[in-house]
């Protein structure tokens, strides 16, 4: 759509938290920790498969790796991903000089399926996912789809066995998802084979990520599935999640140094003994809190490592547009509103266009439908502020003086103007929940509560569901998945 206006006045952005400086000192530190400190390797096989090679030195189970093998697949992840054969300091620039956003392009926010727990009716108790929730929860994801909501599923079907449990996630979001089939919850490596051929239906390819522990480590059961199936994976994403005063230093620059070298270590051993897989990486620090070391979400702290995602990887030369929106809070209310539109805002000042995951709470283990299409409100305002000011029509800047001396000789006032009845749907944002009502109608309206009318609306959206899924799809996904469940039920 095409606004009216000649002058437009967007949130251009985007802004940045890290100057490039300490980007190079960060990378620089990075790659002494690779080749000081080295990566210990607990996989036996891989350890075994990496030593030897050239620039990789083992020594008690730590790989220490030579600075030109990192430097080398530096260079290559920024080619594939777009920045060419460029220095640092041009991959940064061609990374930081991100044009001026277009204000027409949606925000969107996509949700999680990780949850466990769902926030019953009255929005204060919680109880674990049913396969019934899960259902309705895929339903209202797809009727969001034209409030900028995309995803599968937010959660997980835990009246099912425990084995099945993935896989009736895939079956789900494949009949009520317009994305399809999906889940993250692959621990083992029957499962992984059999979410493999589900998506093999979809044409995706195969993928997997490892998520290395702190400090300096390769290592977990996702590993263990990434080696398993070394001879067909074709991506590989490599994360790093050090909590900040914890598994990592107690400073943001700190902690994201090492989640650098940890992901960048973990790379360059994975895509020397993997060369045709695609290998990126994704340091993702967490801040604790101290006093019990649990991570929290929603904190200033938390924010700032957050926003800082957008600089680390433009430094490796891509873009990183999405933002999380994480909370603590376990159920709809004061704090995990603040919390998620105070996540949209920031982020939208930095540049960031998606936000996630919309609707989880506690994290990601509870799920609340009411909070999701609160959170669908708070992204259409976020976008309105995105969009900025411009001259309505009719009201352009040279007319104006003309049509404000008509009006005061008339007496007529602007609310029946016709400039007024032209512009004010664009102008004026218009919340689905969210309602701006001063203390007298709030008290006709009869003191409605938030939370309640997000439910109540998000009741209504799921009993209007209309998506029928690819059939041919549907049934090739069924016989794979009464294949598997045959195996592992």
């Amino acid at each position: 759509m095409s606004l009216p206006g000649n002058d437009r006045f967007p949130m251009t952005g985007p802004d940045f938290l890290i100057g490039r400086e300490t980007l190079d000192k960060m990378h620089e530190a990075a790659v002494t920790m690779i080749e000081r400190t080295g990566i210990s390797i607990e996989h036996v096989g891989v350890r075994e498969a990496i030593a030897g090679r050239t620039g990789f030195t083992l020594a008690d189970g730590r790989v220490r790796i030579a600075r030109a093998r990192v430097e080398a697949y530096v260079a290559e992840m920024r080619e594939q991903a777009g920045a060419g054969e460029a220095s640092a300091g041009d991959a940064k620039r061609i990374a930081q000089a991100a044009p001026i956003r277009d204000p027409e392009r949606p925000l969107t926010l996509g949700v999680d399926t990780r949850a466990s727990y769902i926030v019953n009716r009255d929005g204060k108790t919680l109880r674990p996912m049913t396969r019934r929730d899960v259902v309705d929860s895929a339903k209202l994801v797809t009727m969001l789809g034209d409030r900028g909501v995309h995803g599968s599923t937010t959660g997980l079907p835990m009246d099912v066995p425990q084995a099945l449990i993935p896989l009736e996630q895939f079956m789900i979001s494949a009949e009520y998802s317009r994305g399809g089939g999906e889940t993250n919850d692959v621990t083992d490596i029957p499962t992984s084979e059999a979410i493999r051929e589900m998506n093999r239906v979809y044409g995706r390819g195969f993928g997997r990520s490892v998520w290395t522990p702190s400090p300096m480590i390769l290592g977990g059961g996702e590993l263990d599935i990434l080696w398993h199936f070394r001879d067909s994976v074709e991506s590989v994403f490599v994360g790093s999640m050090p909590i900040m005063g914890v598994t990592g230093p107690c400073d943001p620059i700190g902690v994201f140094t090492l989640g650098v070298a940890e992901c960048l270590g973990g790379a360059v051993i994975l895509k020397e003994l993997l060369p045709k897989a695609w290998v990126m990486i994704g340091p993702h620090p967490e801040p604790a809190d101290m006093a019990s070391g649990v991570m929290v979400f929603g904190t200033p702290e938390w924010e700032i490592l957050d926003l800082m995602h957008r600089d680390v990887h433009g430094y490796y030369g891509f873009r990183w547009d999405g933002k999380m929106i994480h909370t603590t809070a376990a159920v709809p209310g004061p704090q995990a509103a603040a919390d998620h539109a105070g996540s949209m805002m920031l982020g939208v000042s930095y540049g960031y266009t998606s936000f996630s995951p919309g609707g989880m709470l506690a994290l990601d283990e509870v799920y609340s439908p009411a909070q999701l299409v609160i959170d669908a409100d708070i992204l259409a305002h976020t976008g309105r502020i995105l969009r900025g000011a411009w001259s309505g029509e009719g009201l352009e800047l040279a007319g104006l003086p003309a049509l404000v001396d008509e009006a005061v000789k008339d007496g007529e006032a602007f609310a029946a103007h016709e400039t007024t009845v032209a512009n004010m749907r664009i102008q004026y944002h218009a919340p689905k929940v969210l309602k701006r009502r001063n203390r007298v109608q709030w008290e006709a309206a009869g003191r409605p509560d938030e939370v309640a009318t997000a439910q109540a609306e998000a009741d209504r959206l799921i009993k209007s569901f209309d998506y029928v899924p690819p059939a041919a799809i549907l049934r090739e996904l069924r016989a794979i998945y009464e294949r598997a469940k045959a195996r592992m039920g």
